[in-house]
C-alpha cells in the first residue's frame, strides 16, 4: 500500500503482539497455511532486497510469481511470449557533470568598470532537484518572497513581469517572529513552502530560479552547529569512558575504537569549521526536495552574499533593509534589476527503471468465456527504504511482509484455487502482481490504459493488499458501494465465514483497485488494517497471522467464483468518500483528475478522470496533458495544485489541455473542495 503525496494516514490501531494462530484446522487448511507460510518468508526475505524497483530482488519475485502461474496451467506467454507486461518509470534525479552546472552574473558599467562574478559550485550555489534541466542567459527579478496570497492582502507577483527572466526570490515570509502575522503567526503557512515559491514563477514563465537564505536562517543554522557540537563533544566523552572500562581490549575493539574516535573528532573539526563561518548555508541538491514532475526552468540555491550586490545596486537598498521593511510595512518591495544578467545552466540526469507486471491467464468457458474478472495484488515495496518509508533516516531493507508479500501470496494462492474451477460457464479470470504501486499504483495505471483484455469486457477487478494482520477476526472489505450487485451478495457470503466484517463502499482508496474503478469497474478491496510496523524494515514475517490469511484466501475465492459465474455481470454505481477537508491541508476546489505519475511528458499528463466530476463535465479525458489553468502555465502536479489554489469552488476556469497533437482550451466548473 503506498502513501499518497496528497494525503495523510492515521494510524488508528497499533497492534504490539502477533496475533495468535488458529488452532485444531484441517489438514487441507495446515496445507494451505504451510504454502502460505513458505511464499511469504521467500517474498519478504532479505534476498529479495524489500522489491524494490531498482532492485535484482524484485526481478526474482516477478520470476517466482510468473513460474506459480505456468506450474497452475495458466497462459503466460501474452506478452513477447512471456508474462511480464514491460513499462518505464522515474526512479529519481541525479546532478549531472560539475561543467554543466554554472551561475555567471554580470552587471552594468560603473566606474570601476562592469561587474562579473563566477559562483562557486556547492560553495555559493547548488542546482535543486526540484528543478529541471536548462539553460539561459537573462535578465533579473527581485520577486521578494515569491508570494502570492491576495485574500492575505500581500502579493510579490501582482504587476510583475518575470516571463523569460531569472528570478531571485527569498526564503520564508515575512514577520517569521510576529504571532500576529497573517502568515500563520509564527509558524510557516503553506506560502513558505519551496514548490509554492517556484510553481509561482513556473506558472509566470521564468526562465530560472534563484532561491536564497532569509535574514534569520543564518542565525537558526549556526545555533543549530552550537548544539550538534556539544552533541558530538558529549559523544567522544563517551566513547573515551567505555573504552576506558574495558580491562583487556582486543583488536577488534581498539579497531572499532579508533574508528569511532575519527568519526567523532571529524564531525567536531567540520562543525568548529562552519561556526567560523556566517552561517548562510546553500540547500544541498535534494534539500528542498527529491524531485519534481516539471520538465523545464531549472532552481538553484545560492548564497546571500552572491546575490546582495545585484539588489543594492538595482533597488538601492540590500537584502537585509528590505526584509526589515517588508516585516514594518508588509508590503512587497520587488522589481527588475535593470542592467544585471545571469548566464547560468542546470543538468539534472533523470533516472528511470525497466519495471513489469506479471500476468497469468485462467481461461472461461461458455457463455462466459469473453468477459474478465480481474484479480491483482502489488509486489513491489520499498526496497532500502528512502521514498516512502515510515523511517527515512534507516538504510535497511524493507521487507513487506504485509505490505504486500501477504497479498501477493494471497493472490497466487486464490489463483490455485480457481484453477480447479470446472462450471461450464464461467469468465476469464486474468491473474496481475502490479509493480510500482508504492510509486503511485503506477503499475495498475499502466495496465487499464493497456489492458491484456477489453476493459468493457472486464466486469470486476478483486484487490488484495496488506491481508497479513488479521485480529480479532477483523476484516475491511472496500468497494461494496461500486456494484448494486455486492451488497446482497456479500450478505449471504459473509455469514459463512468468520469474519467481524467492516464494509466500506468506496472505490477509491491507496491502492490498485482505484485504477480500475476509475475506469467504471466495480471492485472489492481486501485489507485487515494499519499496525505499527507499516513501511518500517519492522514489517518482516515474524509479524504475519499465516492461518488469517489462509482464511482471507477462502472468503476471497469464495468471492471470485460467485464473480466469475454469476448469470449476469455486475452493474456500476459511483461510490467516493469525501475527503474531511480540514486534515488534508487545504481549500483546494476539486478538479476530479488523476495523474499520471509515469508519464514523462512537460505539462500534467492524466491517467483518468473521476466519473461525473468536473474534468470529466468539461470533456477532458484520459491521456490528456494540461498545460494551462488561466494564465498559469502547469509543468506537472505542483503547478496544478498551486493554480487550483487560487481559485474557489463554482469558478469556471479555462483549462488548456493537449490531446495528441492537438491544443484545446475546455471550460471547467470547479466543484467543492473534498
Amino acid at each position: 500500500m503506498r502513501i499518497s503525496t496528497l494525503s495523510v494516514f492515521v494510524l488508528l490501531h497499533a497492534f504490539f503482539t502477533v496475533p495468535k494462530l488458529i488452532a485444531d484446522e484441517s489438514g487441507e487448511k495446515h496445507a494451505l497455511i504451510d504454502s502460505i507460510t513458505s511464499r511469504i518468508k521467500y517474498l519478504a526475505s532479505d534476498q529479495l532486497e524489500g522489491r524494490g524497483v531498482t532492485t535484482d530482488g524484485i526481478n526474482k519475485a516477478a520470476d517466482y510469481i510468473a513460474r506459480h502461474f505456468e506450474q497452475l496451467g495458466l497462459k503466460v506467454d501474452s506478452y513477447s511470449g512471456t508474462a511480464f507486461q514491460p513499462f518505464e518509470i522515474s526512479t529519481g534525479v541525479e546532478l549531472g557533470p560539475d561543467e554543466n552546472n554554472f551561475l555567471r552574473i554580470t552587471g552594468p558599467d560603473s566606474a570601476e568598470g562592469a561587474y562579473s562574478a563566477d559562483l562557486v559550485l556547492d560553495y555559493e550555489f547548488n542546482p535543486l532537484a526540484i528543478g529541471a534541466t536548462g539553460k539561459f542567459d537573462a535578465g533579473v527579478v527581485f520577486a521578494g518572497y515569491g508570494i502570492e496570497a491576495p485574500d492575505l492582502g500581500y502579493d510579490d507577483w501582482a504587476n510583475l513581469d518575470v516571463k523569460n527572466k531569472v528570478v531571485v526570490i527569498l526564503r520564508k515570509e515575512p514577520q517569521q517572529n510576529n504571532p500576529e502575522s497573517k502568515f500563520d503567526g509564527v509558524k510557516s503557512s503553506r506560502h513558505a513552502t519551496f514548490q509554492a515559491k517556484v510553481s509561482n514563477a513556473y506558472q509566470r514563465g521564468a526562465a530560472a530560479v534563484i532561491l536564497v537564505n532569509d535574514a534569520a536562517q543564518p542565525g537558526k543554522y549556526l545555533s543549530g552547529l552550537k548544539h550538534a557540537l556539544s552533541q558530538y563533544s558529549a559523544q567522544l566523552k563517551a566513547l573515551t569512558s567505555t573504552f576506558e572500562e574495558l580491562d583487556a581490549p582486543t583488536a577488534e575493539e581498539i579497531a572499532k575504537h579508533k574508528k569511532a574516535l575519527r568519526e567523532a573528532a571529524n564531525n567536531i573539526s567540520d562543525t568548529v569549521s562552519e561556526l567560523g563561518g556566517d552561517g548562510d548555508a546553500i540547500l544541498g541538491f535534494t534539500e528542498a526536495g527529491a524531485g519534481t514532475s516539471r520538465k523545464s526552468m531549472p532552481v538553484f540555491f545560492a548564497r546571500r552574499a552572491a546575490i546582495d550586490p545585484m539588489i543594492a545596486s538595482a533597488l538601492g537598498r540590500s537584502l537585509a533593509d528590505i526584509e526589515s521593511e517588508i516585516d514594518k510595512s508588509l508590503q512587497p518591495i520587488v522589481g527588475l534589476l535593470e542592467g544585471w544578467k545571469i548566464n547560468g545552466s542546470a543538468d539534472l540526469i533523470q533516472n528511470r527503471a525497466a519495471v513489469k507486471n506479471v500476468i497469468g491467464v485462467l481461461e472461461g468457458s461458455g457463455k462466459l468465456k469473453q468477459e474478465t474478472v480481474v484479480i491483482g495484488a502489488h509486489y513491489d515495496h520499498l526496497g532500502y527504504g528512502g521514498q516512502g518509508s515510515l523511517a527515512p533516516w534507516t538504510m535497511e531493507i524493507h521487507n513487506g511482509a504485509d505490505d504486500n508479500s501477504s497479498g501477493t501470496t494471497g493472490m497466487m494462492e486464490i489463483a490455485t484455487l480457481l484453477a480447479k474451477t470446472k462450471e461450464k460457464d464461467r469468465r476469464r479470470v486474468v491473474f496481475i502482481a502490479f509493480s510500482a504501486e508504492e510509486r503511485g499504483l503506477i503499475g495498475s495505471s499502466y495496465y487499464v490504459n493497456n489492458p491484456l483484455f477489453k476493459l468493457e469486457d472486464t466486469v470486476a477487478m478483486i484487490n488484495l493488499d496488506m491481508i497479513g494482520r488479521l485480529s480479532e477476526n477483523k476484516l475491511i472489505v472496500t468497494g461494496t458501494g461500486t456494484s448494486p450487485s455486492w451488497e446482497p451478495f456479500l450478505d449471504e457470503l459473509d455469514a459463512n465465514h468468520d469474519f467481524v466484517f467492516t464494509r466500506q463502499p468506496e472505490g477509491t482508496g491507496p491502492s490498485d483497485h482505484q485504477s480500475f474503478y476509475l475506469k467504471g469497474i466495480p471492485v472489492i478491496n481486501l485489507f485487515t488494517g494499519l499496525h505499527e510496523f507499516y513501511h518500517r524494515p519492522s514489517d518482516d514475517p515474524e509479524i504475519i497471522n499465516y492461518a488469517g490469511i489462509a482464511k482471507i484466501v477462502e472468503y476471497g475465492a469464495d468471492i471470485a467464483r460467485h464473480i466469475q459465474t454469476m448469470p449476469v455481470r455486475p452493474g456500476f454505481s459511483k461510490a467516493e468518500k469525501k475527503r474531511n477537508v480540514a486534515n488534508t491541508g487545504g481549500v483546494r476546489p476539486y478538479f476530479g483528475s488523476i495523474p499520471d505519475y509515469a508519464d514523462n511528458a512537460d505539462g500534467l499528463a492524466l491517467t483518468g478522470v473521476s466519473l461525473n466530476g468536473p474534468a470529466e463535465k468539461a470533456g477532458i479525458k484520459p491521456k490528456d496533458i494540461i498545460v494551462g489553468i488561466e494564465k498559469y502555465k502547469i509543468g506537472g502536479i505542483e503547478d496544478f495544485d498551486s493554480a487550483l489554489r487560487k481559485f474557489k469552488a463554482g469558478d469556471k476556469v479555462k483549462v488548456v489541455v493537449l490531446r495528441g497533437k492537438k491544443k484545446l482550451t475546455l471550460e471547467v466548473v470547479l466543484g467543492d473542495p473534498r
